[in-house]
């Protein structure tokens, strides 16, 4: 099992149960991504791995790509660095931009290719925009796009927009009713891409 960037519910607004891992993958320092003592142990290893730097990994036949973006638009001065997660896992391609505030590169692009479940911030001020995602989920073509770091109705961080403001903004079409989980595998996926809204 593979745990990405787990919160601290006083910082979020939202509970966060207690939980476990093998691989634990933190896109930055913060607080509302960084909460890795929420993570009791492993499953099946001796250990939970823990990915907070660039790199390359293979764990247990799970591919995971760390790659350095950034939390701002100007390489990292006003809030530091970001790792975008680009994981393969059962014929799955998983893209998780952590707080990501500008576009991909060219290069960064071609490595990620084809993206099956895209997880991309919407809430504006800290990452990417309403406008900014869209543009993103465009650039990529995943066939799930799946909204995260909006402001919520009890979200502590005010200076965001919500999700309802992306939803308004993109013309993508919403996949049905927001989700608790979700099981995806090669042979479901749509077509053309879709919104997936998932309730934490």
């Amino acid at each position: 099992m593979i745990y990405l960037d787990p919160f601290k519910t006083d910082m979020v607004g939202m509970p966060l149960a207690k939980d476990v891992a093998d691989v634990v993958t933190i896109s930055h320092s913060h607080d509302d991504h960084s909460a890795v003592e929420v993570i009791t142990g492993p499953i099946s290893r001796p250990s939970t791995f823990v990915i907070d730097r660039e790199g390359e990994y293979e764990i247990a036949g799970v591919q995971i790509s760390a790659m350095r973006t950034f939390h701002d638009k100007n390489n990292g001065a006003d809030r530091g660095k970001n790792l975008i997660m680009f994981i393969v896992m059962d014929g799955l391609h998983l893209l998780h931009l952590g707080d990501i505030c500008h576009k991909l590169t060219d290069t960064q692009l071609e490595k990620v290719g084809s993206v099956d479940a895209l997880m991309v911030p919407v809430g504006g001020t800290f990452t990417l925009d309403a406008n900014e995602a869209t543009e993103m989920i465009k650039e990529i073509q995943p066939s799930y796009a799946i909204p995260m770091h909006f402001k919520t109705l009890t979200s502590k961080i005010q200076e965001l927009t919500t999700l309802e403001n992306f939803l308004e903004k993109n013309k993508f079409p919403v996949s049905g009713e927001s989700v608790h989980k979700i099981k995806l595998d090669e042979g479901s996926l749509p077509d053309d891409t879709q919104i997936l809204l998932m309730n934490g």
